[in-house]
């Protein structure tokens, strides 16, 4: 009498499990999406707030389902999860179009307090449909509660990592419309559990018999979007307005939005211009990261006099130390430093960049534009510049690192920013270690006359290494110089660093 029921029986806990790792994954893909998305149009430490509200709808969802005990009945189970996954679906969609068209700005005002409770009730909605799902799952379902909680854990660990595929090939937002979609494909999973659908006015009814509409719907949204420019996307960054023409590429990564803008005829962008610069203007583009951070792609034809300009900024004062041969850059960008490096004759120059869509633009998107990739001796690394030059055996004669601050949110959490491990002692010990005798390691950063600030922290952080590495007077190994509101800090090798004669030899003393 069992034997025909059990094929069915299986197939229908297998489709349960399946399900729940669908939705528990589309939770953490939403989740880390929704930081990503958070930090270009607002700020990178504004991750801790999505987050937040996240858990808050999670909890939201669980609370609901603990107070209508008498409502979730365990013979409804298929049909409440059809239904709140479907709901799930929907408000995915919906926030995230609602989401992009509210203006949270910092300004202290009424309006901006019911705009971020508006933002905040977008984040909120999806995920209170999630934790309805999951407790539900957890509390009524008649199969091993470990198997249940196993599935609900694979999923949530593969969503993590989905999350790192999706965000590759597609934009933020367009993620979330594929998050819907994927949700939509959990909600038939559970749907499929029904016996049987009665007609009832009632809405959860109604969305399940249409279901199928509704996730076709879901995902050719999610394609229509990707395929297209001018679909859902971010319009305000960062209290500015971006418009898609402004744009001549964007891309998103799990590490940051990567944008640059259309041609420009105007005097070349520098971070501390000398005032013997000559007036000249010449063609360059924006590149953004995040909507803040921001560096320069120059046309390039190859030559380097064309780049003469280069010589008037603060940042490349180290290269005035002769006899220079090989250098390293922390942090490519638009390849301002590599081109400096060039300009001043090193003959060998790396540059190691932890974007690759950043080394993709200069070696093939913007390849026509720039030739950097082309120049004799210039070589790039896509890594983090802490672990490569752990790694390395090579030493250089400069490193040079630049303004390097992406400000954007990692999906490791709000104050994890990919640049977090370059400003701290081992890693300059690090730097200092991979330096020829006579070597410099050259930082810049912003500079706020009459104000520690950033200058005060590069400048602490020189003297710190200095002294774990044995230096009597870190001052005489230090050079401070400020153009505008840029400061540069040399610092070269010291005795105690590589011992012995090596140490002794490399040692060049400035003050």
């Amino acid at each position: 009498m069992h034997q025909p029921k059990a094929p069915d029986e299986t197939g229908r806990r297998v489709r349960f499990y399946m399900a729940l790792g669908l939705v528990t994954a589309a939770t953490l893909m939403l989740q880390i999406i929704e930081t990503r998305i958070i930090s270009v149009t607002s700020w990178y430490h504004l991750a801790f707030f999505v987050i937040s509200i996240a858990m808050f709808g999670l909890t939201a969802g669980a609370v609901f389902v603990y107070l209508r005990a008498e409502r979730f009945r365990p013979e409804r189970l298929s049909y409440d999860l059809a239904v709140a996954t479907l709901a799930f679906a929907l408000a995915t969609d919906l926030a995230v179009l609602v989401q992009l068209t509210l203006v949270t700005g910092a300004s202290p005002s009424l309006t901006s307090m019911v705009a971020w409770a508006e933002f905040a009730l977008c984040l909120a909605i999806p995920f209170f449909f999630s934790g309805v799902v999951v407790s539900l799952a957890l509390t009524r379902s008649p199969y091993p509660i470990g198997k249940v909680y196993g599935a609900d854990l694979i999923g949530a660990a593969a969503g993590c990592i989905g999350v790192l595929v999706l965000l590759n090939v597609t934009s933020g937002p367009s993620a979330v419309l594929w998050v819907g979609a994927l949700t939509g494909l959990a909600a038939l999973g559970f749907a499929s559990g029904l016996s049987n659908l009665h007609e009832s006015p009632s809405l959860g009814s109604k969305l399940l018999r249409y279901r199928q509409s509704i996730v076709t719907g879901c995902l050719l949204f999610a394609i229509a979007n990707t395929l297209t420019t001018y679909g859902v996307r971010p319009t305000i960054i960062k209290n500015h307005l971006e418009a898609p023409n402004d744009l001549a590429y964007d891309r998103w990564n799990s590490f940051s939005r990567i944008t640059v803008s259309q041609n420009e005829t105007v005097p070349p962008m520098m971070f501390g211009a000398s005032p013997l610069l000559p007036h000249l203007t010449i063609e360059q583009r924006a590149l953004k990261i995040d909507g803040g951070a921001s560096t320069v792609l120059y046309r390039f034809d190859g030559n380097l006099e064309s780049l003469g300009f280069l010589r008037y900024d603060v940042t490349n004062l180290a290269y005035a130390i002769p006899n220079l041969k090989t250098g390293a850059v922390i942090g490519v960008g638009g390849g301002r430093d590599v081109l400096s490096q060039r300009l001043f004759g090193l003959s060998d120059v790396m540059g190691v960049e932890i974007n690759p869509i950043i080394i993709d633009l200069l070696k093939r998107r913007f390849s026509d534009y720039t030739a950097i990739a082309t120049l004799d001796g210039v070589k790039f690394e896509v890594d983090e510049a802490r672990s490569w030059f752990a790694r390395t055996p090579r030493s250089f004669d400069v490193i040079q690192m630049s303004l390097i601050d992406t400000w954007a949110a990692t999906g490791a959490g709000a104050f994890t920013l990919t640049e977090n491990g370059l400003y701290t002692v081992e890693a300059w010990q690090r730097f200092l270690d991979r330096l020829n005798p006579g070597g410099l390691l050259t930082v810049s950063r912003w500079y706020a006359p009459g104000e520690v600030n950033e200058t005060g922290r590069l400048v602490s952080l020189g003297v710190a290494t200095l002294l774990a590495n044995g230096a009597a007077e870190p001052r005489r190994h230090l050079f401070l110089a400020a153009a505008g509101n840029v400061a540069d800090t040399d610092r070269d090798e010291v005795a105690a660093l590589a011992g012995g004669a090596r140490g002794a030899q490399g040692r060049r003393q400035r003050q």
